[in-house]
């Protein structure tokens, strides 16, 4: 198992920061004035309606203060909103604007069209296999942690 794990440890992250910097690359080409970082905390915002930056944070393994320093970007830019919640007044839900569903969108389309060619002479069957693959590594991770 030694010899995955040598092969995992240097396949997996290189795999990921070629994909980033395919994404920056295509973000940038586009120009899109957002981030990889940004659009990942867009992605968990449009999927989970009355998140706070807690959830923000846990979601996305990060110290809180980072999350806040970058909902403060979202913020500025009109992206994200932060309303008081109707039953907690100490709570305020982070909301997503129609300008920042909209930024979310385009680079939701550069996303797609990166992934297809990185996929690109994958058979679906290998693509759904990696995907639960990646599943059970990040549940046993998870289950680490607890």
């Amino acid at each position: 198992m030694s010899t995955h794990s040598d092969q995992l440890a240097a396949a997996l992250p290189m795999s990921m920061r070629v994909l980033a910097r395919n994404m920056g690359l295509a973000m940038d080409a586009a120009q899109l004035d957002i981030n990889l970082p940004q659009f990942g905390m867009l992605d968990f915002l449009l999927t989970n309606s009355e998140a706070v930056q807690t959830d923000l944070a846990n979601h996305l393994h990060k110290d809180k203060s980072v999350i806040l320093r970058q909902l403060d970007q979202l913020e500025q830019s009109g992206w994200v909103e932060r309303q008081m919640d109707a039953n907690d007044r100490r709570r305020k839900n982070l909301v997503v604007t129609k300008a920042g569903q909209e930024i979310y969108r385009k680079a939701a389309k550069l996303r797609d069209k990166v992934f297809m060619q990185v996929l690109d002479g994958i058979p679906q069957k290998d693509v759904e296999t990696m995907l639960k693959v990646l599943e059970r590594m990040r549940e046993n991770a998870m289950a680490k942690d607890k």
